[in-house]
């Protein structure tokens, strides 16, 4: 091995300049409807994680959560109608995106 390498007190590894680590581009809310983010995520893979705010908001649990695609032009997410549009409670929350 070769580069930066970095262990801890027990002497187990933290950091190795041959591991990929993420780095965030941006981050968006998602309100509930559909949309889109154009970023340039172009300068690796593209990861996305998403925090939402709850789970189930309603006992009908017609709760949806966001359906994401990413890729190197940016993110987008749906959500799905199935269930009925009576009484949806789309999950909401936000999403934090970037390349590794």
């Amino acid at each position: 091995m070769q580069g930066l390498q970095i262990w801890n007190a027990n002497g187990f590894p933290i950091l190795d300049s041959s591991d990929r680590l993420g780095r965030i581009v941006g981050s968006a809310r998602v309100a509930g409807t559909n949309a889109a983010v154009n970023a340039d995520l172009s300068q690796g893979t593209p990861f996305y994680s998403f925090q939402p705010d709850f789970l189930f908001a309603h006992t009908n649990q017609v709760t949806p959560p966001p359906m994401f695609t990413i890729n190197a032009g940016g993110i987008s997410w749906v959500y799905d109608t199935d269930g009925g549009t009576s009484y949806r409670n789309p999950v909401t929350g936000m999403v934090f995106f970037g390349v590794f």
